[in-house]
Formats: C-alpha cells, sequence, structure tokens
C-alpha cells in the first residue's frame, strides 16, 4: 500500500506538474513522454529506489496492462482529433501505408535485428513485429500544441496521425505470424491459426468496434435531441466508449485495440460539430493523464544489465532501425502519394514514425507467449532510444520543415 501511493503521488503529481507548464514545455520541445521516461528512472530501482515494480507482482502483466490502457485512450483522441470522414476520403494513400508501409517495417526490423544480434528468424521476426507499429501516444505529442499547428502542414499531421492510429491494432497480424512461428510444431501449417487471427481478431474487431461506435454516436445524438442528456455526461462519453469497447471486444475475443479506432471514428461520424469539439478536449486532457503512467512505468522497468549484455550490435541495431525501418520507403512515396505531395513531406513522415506504447504492448504480449530471452531488452532500448530522439529532434526538424517549405514556395 505504501508503493501504491508513492506511485500514485507520482503520476498525479507529474501530471499536475505538465499541466501548470504544458506551454512551455512544449516551447523549448521538451516532450511529456521524455519528462515522464526521466521521472521513473530516477524513482526506479537504480534511481532512489522509491518504487519498484518487481514487488508488485507479474511485471510484464502490470506492463500489457498499463499499455493496452494507454493505447486505447491515445487511439481514441486521434479519432476524435482527425476531420470527419477523414478516413473515408483519404483510405487511398493510407492503404499505401498500410499495406506496403507495414510489412516493409516489419521485415526491415527483422532483418536488421537478425543481422545484428544474430538471432534466429523467428526471435528476429517477433522483435521484428513488436517494433513495426508507429505509435500512436508518441505520434500525438509530436503533431500537437503550438509548435506543430505553427509549423505543420494539417495534412501531414492526419496522415501521421491516421496511420499510427490504424496500424497499431493491424500489428497484431505480425506478431502473430512470428509467434506461431516460434510456438507450433514444426510439421503443422500455420495457415488456420492464422486465418482465425485475421478473421476473429481482425475482421471481428473491426465490425464489432464500428457497431459499438455508431451505436453510441447514433443514441448519444438522440440523446440531445430528446435532453435527456446533460452536458457534462456528454464530455465523458468517448473515455467511456474507448474503456468499453476495449474490455468489451477483448472479452469477446477480437483485438480491442482495433476495435478501440474504429469505434472512435464511427462514433464520430455521429456528432455534430459543437459535440465533437467538446469531446476532443476533454479526451485530450484525459489522454495526457491515461498515458502518464504507462512512461513512468518504462523508466522503472528498464533492464540496465540486460542492455549492457547486448553489447556494442546493439547501438547498430537501434540507429539501423531509426534510419532505416521507414525512412527510405516514405522517401520513395513522397511526391507519389497526395497525402506526401513532396520528398520533404515523404522525409519528415518517414523520419516521425516514434516506436512507443504499441510496441512495449505487443512486447508484454508476446513475452507470455514465448521464450524468447531478447525480447524484453531489445524493444525496450528500441522504445526509450525513439522516445527521446524523436521527442527531441520533434521541435528543431519541425521547424526546419517549415523553413525549407517557405524557401521552396518562395522560389
Amino acid at each position: 500500500m505504501h508503493e501504491f501511493n508513492i506511485g500514485l503521488l507520482v503520476v498525479a503529481a507529474s501530471a499536475l506538474f505538465l499541466g501548470l507548464l504544458s506551454t512551455p514545455l512544449k516551447r523549448i520541445g521538451l516532450p511529456d513522454s521524455v519528462t515522464l521516461l526521466l521521472v521513473g528512472v530516477v524513482l526506479g530501482p537504480t534511481g532512489f529506489g522509491f518504487l519498484d515494480p518487481a514487488q508488485w507482482g507479474n511485471e510484464m502483466a502490470i506492463l500489457e496492462q498499463v499499455a493496452r490502457l494507454a493505447i486505447a485512450i491515445g487511439l481514441m483522441g486521434i479519432a476524435l482529433r482527425l476531420p470527419k470522414s477523414y478516413i473515408f476520403n483519404h483510405w487511398r494513400p493510407l492503404c499505401v501505408l498500410l499495406l506496403v508501409g507495414m510489412p516493409f517495417m516489419w521485415l526491415c526490423s527483422s532483418a536488421l535485428t537478425g543481422w545484428a544480434l544474430g538471432l534466429p528468424i523467428g526471435a528476429a521476426l517477433l522483435i521484428g513485429a513488436a517494433i513495426t507499429p508507429t505509435d500512436p501516444v508518441v505520434a500525438s505529442t509530436l503533431v500537437t500544441g503550438p509548435v506543430a499547428k505553427e509549423n505543420l502542414p494539417a495534412y501531414l499531421r492526419h496522415i501521421i496521425s491516421s496511420e499510427s492510429g490504424a496500424n497499431d491494432g493491424l500489428a497484431f497480424i505480425f506478431v502473430m505470424i512470428a509467434v506461431f512461428w516460434l510456438t507450433l510444431p514444426a510439421e503443422q501449417s500455420m495457415t488456420m491459426p492464422m486465418l482465425g487471427v485475421i478473421f476473429g481478431d481482425i475482421l471481428g474487431a473491426l465490425v464489432l468496434g464500428a457497431v459499438i461506435g455508431y451505436s453510441v454516436g447514433f443514441a448519444m445524438r438522440k440523446a440531445e435531441e430528446k435532453k435527456t442528456i446533460d452536458q457534462p455526461s456528454m464530455l465523458m462519453i468517448t473515455t467511456a466508449l474507448a474503456l468499453t469497447t476495449l474490455a468489451a471486444v477483448k472479452l469477446i475475443g477480437s483485438d480491442g485495440i482495433l476495435a478501440v479506432f474504429v469505434a472512435g471514428l464511427m462514433f464520430d461520424q455521429q456528432v455534430n460539430a459543437s459535440e465533437r469539439q467538446e469531446e476532443e478536449r476533454v479526451v485530450e486532457g484525459v489522454d495526457r493523464f491515461f498515458t502518464s503512467p504507462i512512461f513512468i512505468l518504462l523508466g522503472l522497468m528498464i533492464p540496465w544489465h540486460e542492455w549492457m549484455s547486448l553489447g556494442w550490435p546493439v547501438l547498430a541495431l537501434v540507429i539501423g532501425v531509426l534510419f532505416l525501418r521507414r525512412l527510405p520507403l516514405f522517401l520513395l512515396l513522397g511526391g507519389r502519394l497526395s497525402d506526401l505531395p513532396s520528398k520533404l513531406d515523404g522525409s519528415f513522415s518517414g523520419w516521425f514514425g516514434p516506436i512507443g506504447v504499441a510496441a512495449l504492448y505487443y512486447a508484454a504480449l508476446a513475452h507470455h507467449k514465448t521464450d524468447v530471452a531478447a525480447l524484453w531488452p531489445v524493444v525496450s532500448l528500441i522504445v526509450v532510444s525513439s522516445i527521446v530522439v524523436h521527442g527531441l529532434t520533434a521541435m528543431p526538424l519541425s521547424h526546419l520543415y517549415r523553413r525549407l517549405k517557405d524557401a521552396r514556395a518562395s522560389s
């Protein structure tokens, strides 16, 4: 109970601090994720030792559930932040990024992992799958706030947000391919298990999320027309929708993460503009509070000794993943997609594909299903590196993007 109160104090005090100083912190380019990560490191076993997740029970089970909650709230925020019907109007470029980009990121990350660390194919595929999705929580910190809105055009912010929202749930396919590779007997085909994943987890989540989101949006609109709902109740609907969808769809046996994003998109089709603006503001505030614990928890759980035991080759892996996992493909796509109309847009969106909470979730999920010893040390190192590097480069590169774009426009 003593550590619970310390943890509660840390999360609440961090939220107060970041809330009171949100504008100046964003102006100097220090994102919440980096600050909270440092808080976890300082208070954890390698710092002052006030909090130790090893004493709370199964660390990876705790990490999985905290990450799952953070992703759900983050995805609902993205769904409401996108323009109404954005996904339906921009489905072609988004499909290219998902159907071409995700397999490329998975195979590239897997190849780099196998090359740098000398891991077997199955282990490399699993680690590559875990770090494939673009994180919605970290991405939101890069495309929101005054700096992003002043320097980045809306179309670029929207394509980064929508891709990060959609690919989180779809990464489950690649994770399960690797899990089946590692766990199924050699003589057993993975065709039937993968069909179960595609139809049960993915397509099931799409349908269930759409039904839940549309139904709640329709019910809210009717309740407002009949004046059976007051303003405070309206403002809690989207948070309740995210949590209800996450839990209900998971209990049924489908992918709750993908369902939350779809539910948010369908809910958005039913609400009017004023409701939408109010809900978006509330979700942004709730988003920042609910996502704070995962970064603190990551700081507490950093496996420093395991990182050191990986040796120098892991540095080559981190650098390779940050620069090669996504950037070359997006440079190629820049100027060829309507939402990436120039090489500059392709390079910026290619660089800002952060690896964060989604990777932590899939690493924890796979940890229970496999026995790959390098999974958590490698994924956690890449996540921490991405949070720090992408977080600290967001502001200077946003300013550089605008200067280059203005220079091209005036030439």
